[in-house]
């Protein structure tokens, strides 16, 4: 059943229910037809007609088309037609006479058995001129197995067809039903194929056409990594070759005899420039790398005292430029995270703004404690950003006129995205802020 695909299932199914339907209705009719003849034994109904020359048996009733046999039964015995003597055994009618003397209500269905022939006959009480009149009224068997054998015989006939046309009808609906999801499985296949650049177009409003909107957001998202990964290993192979090109050519001029620099000591400053640059741009992809890694695993947690670690990074980094003027506003605070992610955050953004400011630069740390929120700010009075560039600085080797490799805000943008929190850029009081906001 497992290995059925869902046409199949979804059929056989529908299938199922219209047989059980149909079982459902054949064992049932027996009972239904029994109901019938009683009320039609139940009906109220005149006196029999007069008795037809010749007839051996009592006269007949015709009601809702079935010949209703009767005669009628005075209070001593006597049967009229007398017929009815020679029809049934004494017996029977010895206990037709108890029914009436005994029956308490106007009309009342009895079953008895006579020559071993089950009978069902109606007891109807009447009173005429001041004494009771009974009139016995039942159906022949015959004529009640005649009808039956029909009517069974056109139900299973008719429920038969019926059943054909509700499977046909039933595997209709179903390919109507499956036709999108096939076409859903198709486009999976070819989107684990990496051919996803044909969209998925199901025009539903129901739950499959729910899932097909999710399947095409899916779609949209492949698409879109796949461009920012070409992009960006167009990028990081471009950022390796600026440097590996200076490094070789700088060492094959020093071994010709060639100094770049004027001296040996220049030229070899310049390699190691160039090789201290490629040694941090190598730290950074990998950084990244290892982010995306914590992404879906679960870190370990520890409180962070984010304004003494904020202090301990500023103090290091002063040395870079003394002549810059800080001024740190650093509330105490404590914070559950990864002690080295929030250090890369503050390092990245310190060093970023410490490399455009121009004489000072602000570092605040501030609590909200009824919002119950943790923001981070850093301020430097250097020169604006670029408006078309403001809003791409956090995306992978997007950088400023001044940058140097485009990672140390995508970074930035990542941890803090791993802490779920809010980070922004913007050209304010002559200068450049970066503010950081957290949930504590």
């Amino acid at each position: 059943m497992k290995n059925l695909s869902l046409t199949v299932k979804i059929w056989l199914a529908l299938s199922l229910v219209s047989f059980l339907f149909y079982l459902v209705v054949l064992f049932l009719m027996p009972s239904l037809v029994r109901n019938l003849f009683t009320n039609t034994l139940m009906e109220p109904h005149g006196p029999p007609p007069q008795k037809t020359i010749g007839e051996p048996l009592p006269p007949t009733l015709n009601i809702r088309g079935f010949k209703v046999r009767s005669f009628m039964m005075l209070e001593d015995g006597t049967t009229l037609p007398t017929a009815a003597q020679q029809t049934f055994s004494p017996a029977f009618l010895q206990e037709i006479r108890r029914n009436t003397l005994s029956q308490k209500s106007s009309r009342q269905l009895y079953e008895s058995i006579d020559n071993q022939v089950n009978i069902r006959y109606v007891i109807q009480k009447n009173v005429v001129y001041g004494h009771p009149l009974y009139q016995i009224t039942f159906l022949g068997k015959s004529e009640e197995d005649r009808f039956v054998s029909i009517l069974l015989f056109q139900v299973m006939f008719y429920a038969g067809i019926a059943l054909m046309i509700g499977w046909l009808a039933s595997l209709l609906i179903v390919r109507y039903l499956t036709k999108p999801l096939v076409q859903i499985k198709q486009h999976v296949k070819r989107i684990a194929n990496r051919n996803w650049h044909e969209p998925l177009m199901v025009k539903q409003e129901d739950e499959i056409g729910q899932l097909a909107n999710s399947i095409e957001t899916m779609r949209q998202q492949l698409v879109q990594q796949d461009e920012a990964q070409q992009s960006m290993l167009q990028n990081i192979s471009h950022e390796l070759k600026t440097p590996v090109m200076v490094i070789r050519s700088y060492a094959q001029a020093i071994q010709d005899g060639v100094y770049p620099k004027g001296d040996l000591a220049g030229s070899i400053q310049v390699i190691d420039e160039e090789g201290e640059r490629l040694e941090k741009l190598v730290k950074q992809l990998l950084y990244l790398t290892r982010l995306d890694y914590l992404a879906t695993r679960k870190s370990v947690q520890e409180q962070v005292p984010l304004d003494q670690l904020i202090e301990k990074i500023a103090q290091r980094f002063q040395l870079q430029r003394p002549e810059i003027t800080w001024q740190l506003e650093l509330q105490p605070v404590n914070m559950n995270g990864d002690e080295d992610t929030l250090r890369v955050m503050v390092e990245n953004l310190l060093d970023n703004h410490l490399r455009h400011a121009a004489s000072r630069l602000e570092i605040a740390l501030r609590v909200n404690r009824e919002k119950r929120e943790i923001t981070l700010t850093f301020w430097n009075d250097g020169s604006k950003i670029e408006p078309y560039v403001l809003n791409q600085l956090f995306q992978p080797f997007q950088k400023g006129l001044e940058g140097k490799h485009g990672l140390g805000l995508t970074i930035v943008y990542r941890i803090v995205k791993m802490y779920r929190g809010q980070i922004s850029l913007i050209n304010e009081r002559k200068g450049v802020t970066s503010t950081v906001t957290f949930s504590l």
